[in-house]
């Protein structure tokens, strides 16, 4: 059923100003139904035929004041008047508040277009005032009215005469947990543990001081069937039909014990987490620190006074992480959730490593916002990854190692071939030397220069080798494709001619230099290359491998890819070949493609694997075209890639 329209009458001489009047109601009147009129000779015959719910008035009118229409104020009274006036003062609007006026506005735009609001505030408040003058009269002249009253309070209300129930409200029965009103009147007040008057009067005298019997107490008193019953309640001395009584008015706090208990619980829980825990007030843009568990303490490595007098000063960043740290502190601000791992003091010669995530707590109806802060000491976590990282270092060291002593009959027929040439460039000089005509110093010069060359060819040949089998700490640096390419193909130039496999490369001129660490990802390169000679036995007539590179976008970030082809015999289907300890050869270790997935996800990048449209096998992987992509952050360039 719709609610019926606020019947307001306005009463106004001024046409412009009716029109203004009724324009503040336009965007709300499905809530009103207006009727003008333009003297007080109208406005009191629009009255007697229908009885508005507010009347808006103008203070000065042809035939008389506006305030006339203002009617007694008490029962009598059938509606409100609002004064409205061009030229009101101080003086004037307490007049015709005292008058008896619900309210007074002068007229302005923005007088004009709080109207609604206004009528509406002031027919509540009429209503209000009524109700209260009604139920003031009823109670001083209807016991009946009083008995209403309080079977129709929210609050239990019970009457006892001499320890004896006489009048219980229905809220007192909900409580209580009675079905009707025989079940409480005329038992004894003890049955439920409702206190008498001199227990009230024991405890006010008593330690108890908080207690008193005009005031709100806590109490457990019992229901019918025997639960206790958590209550807040007053006794006040009362009259009833002559006789000497007490009124109790208790209210049912059950809920709002149990919600004080899991916050006990909940606090116990906070101050005994592992984690750090701290909770920040924002109060007109500032942080204060309100609170913190010890966990929290432990961590940063300070007391809990340095805490609210420096608040999240307490945490001492690494100057590398305090631009990260500055991030958090910004959500905080914001009321954004934020998350980041930073690595901080917690003493002077002591450094953890913790993530801290940040969460905004919106509480409807405070004043304040409150973010709360969790801590997780990520130390030891952070520790082992190292020593794992530190392991599978030495592990891919000793696999290169052990592919150098697959290659080394290769290699060394690689290092003799310049050794034997500058053999015999030496030789040569010696016998142009020891002629006894003039010796020929353009043969000797070019016999020279053909022993630097080959020289130089040997130590190249000698730097690669040393290069991939030297055990250095990994290191993130700008590295071009081609350079890759050249390095692994030219370590694995002995195996690939022994084979007779020719490797073809094709470098797309939009791919641009990659941040990787060098070593490993020769390693990869040479991993894949030698799986894909492998794979091509003495009957493929196909003995080629390719390899090609280009530019993708992944998740609006720019990255490197390389494929490797083959047309081997392919993978077995259902078969992970980066899974450690499995191989497809009889002899192999399983731990080459399961190395070169550690090292590709270390710098950020994914490695799979699919296979060929025709036959064969394509490895694809990608590697990053930036800094940021394997450290995280553009000032960490430095770092050492994991």
């Amino acid at each position: 059923m719709m609610a019926r329209k606020l019947r307001l009458l306005i009463v106004e001489d001024d046409p412009a100003h009716a029109r203004l009047i009724v324009r503040g109601f336009r965007a709300e009147m499905e809530d009103f139904e207006l009727t003008t009129q333009f003297s007080l000779k109208d406005a009191r015959k629009s009255i007697d035929e229908c009885l508005p719910d507010l009347v808006i008035v103008d203070l000065s009118l042809p035939d008389g004041l506006g305030a006339e229409l203002i009617e007694p104020q008490g029962k009598g009274s059938r509606y409100p008047v609002m004064i409205i006036t061009s030229q009101g003062d101080e003086q004037t609007a307490v007049d015709v508040l005292k008058r008896g006026a619900i309210d007074y506005v002068v007229k302005s735009d923005t007088g004009f277009s709080d109207l609604p609001r206004l009528s509406k505030r002031s027919i509540r408040e009429w209503r209000l005032q009524r109700e209260k003058v009604e139920a003031e009269e009823a109670l001083r002249n209807s016991e009946q009215r009083y008995r209403a009253l309080i079977d129709h309070s929210p609050t239990s209300i019970v009457v006892a005469c001499e320890g004896k129930i006489v009048l219980a409200n229905g809220m007192a029965l909900k409580c209580l947990g009675a079905q009707t009103t025989s079940e409480l009147v005329g038992k004894v007040i003890a049955d439920f543990k409702i206190p008498d008057a001199h227990e009230m009067e024991k405890l006010t005298e008593s330690a108890v001081s908080e207690r008193a019997p005009m005031q709100m107490n806590e109490y457990v008193l019992q229901r019918i069937d025997g639960r206790p019953l958590d209550v807040e309640l007053m006794s006040t001395s009362v009259d009833y039909y002559g006789q000497e009584a007490t009124q109790y008015v208790f209210q049912d706090i059950t809920l709002r014990k149990e919600a004080e208990t899991e916050m006990r619980i909940r606090d116990r829980a906070i101050a005994s987490a592992s984690d750090g825990i701290f909770i920040v007030q924002l109060v007109e843009g500032e942080m204060c620190v309100v609170d913190c568990n010890h966990a929290f303490l432990d961590i940063v490595g300070c007391p809990r006074e340095a805490v609210r007098e420096n608040g999240l000063s307490v945490i001492r960043c690494d100057s590398r992480y305090e631009a990260r740290f500055r991030v958090i502190v910004a959500g905080i601000h914001s009321c954004r959730p934020a998350r980041d791992t930073l690595r901080i003091h917690a003493n002077e010669d002591e450094f953890r490593w913790v993530e801290i995530s940040i969460s905004p707590v919106h509480v409807s109806g405070s004043q304040f916002t409150h973010v709360v802060g969790v801590v997780h000491d990520i130390t030891e976590k952070v520790h082992a990854e190292e020593e794992i990282r530190r392991r599978n270092a030495e592990l891919a060291h000793f696999l290169r190692l052990t592919a150098m002593g697959e290659l080394v009959a290769g290699l060394a027929h690689e290092v003799n071939q310049p050794l034997y040439a500058i053999s015999n460039y030496a030789g040569t000089c010696e016998n142009l030397l020891k002629a006894p005509d003039v010796v020929d110093k353009a043969s000797v010069q070019q016999c020279v220069s053909r022993i630097g060359q080959q020289a130089r060819r040997a130590a190249e040949i000698i730097r690669r080798l040393r290069n991939y089998v030297s055990r250095t700490a990994p290191r993130v640096e700008e590295v071009d494709m081609s350079d890759l390419m050249n390095d692994a193909i030219a370590l694995l130039a002995p195996l690939l001619e022994e084979q007779a496999i020719e490797v073809s490369i094709a470098i797309d001129p939009s791919t641009p230099q990659v941040f990787v660490d060098k070593i490993q990802i020769e390693q990869v390169l040479i991993n894949l290359i030698s799986n894909a000679t492998d794979a091509i036995d003495d009957t493929n007539s196909e003995r080629i491998i390719e390899i090609h590179t280009s530019l993708v976008q992944n998740k609006d970030e720019s990255l490197a890819q390389v494929s490797v082809r083959d047309y081997g015999i392919g993978v077995p289907p259902n078969f992970d070949v980066f899974e450690a300890f499995q191989s497809t050869k009889e002899t192999g270790m399983g731990m080459g493609l399961s190395i070169s997935r550690t090292i590709i996800e270390s710098h950020g990048g994914k490695i799979w694997v699919e296979p060929a449209p025709s036959r064969g096998t394509i490895f694809f992987f990608t590697l990053p075209t930036s800094i940021q992509q394997v450290t995280g952050d553009v000032d960490e360039s430095d770092r050492v890639c994991h």
